[in-house]
């Protein structure tokens, strides 16, 4: 069994179909592949949405892994930081909202609408 990043590694740097096999294998998921080798660089981000993105639901697997071999250019494996969404502190403000509702069992947005009145 083969984990993504060796798949990622096999599209990007050794570009052999038959390395892996993709039909059997439940870590090839299309959404995963191609939102790791759009956070490699902008150039492969344009290249997987000018393409898998478009053909991806008529495409198998062992389909869909040849198209990203054969598109994707050759480069070295670079190490791919993964873009995370920045959580927002809470202010005090939401906190009190937030601990009203909870005790009134009431909603968050019905807590704000009382506290405006």
């Amino acid at each position: 069994m083969t984990n993504i990043f060796s798949i990622l590694s096999n599209i990007i740097t050794h570009k052999k179909d038959d390395v892996i096999s993709v039909e059997e294998d439940r870590e090839y998921q299309f959404y995963l592949i191609n939102r790791w080798l759009s956070m490699h660089s902008p150039k492969f981000a344009s290249i997987v949405n000018d393409t898998t993105n478009r053909y991806w639901s008529c495409l198998t697997k062992d389909e869909m892994n040849k198209l990203l071999i054969s598109s994707i250019p050759r480069s070295r494996f670079k190490r791919i930081a993964y873009i995370k969404k920045n959580k927002k502190e809470k202010t005090k403000k939401e906190e009190d909202i937030e601990m009203l509702a909870k005790n009134l069992e009431l909603s968050k947005r019905e807590v704000s609408m009382y506290k405006e009145l």
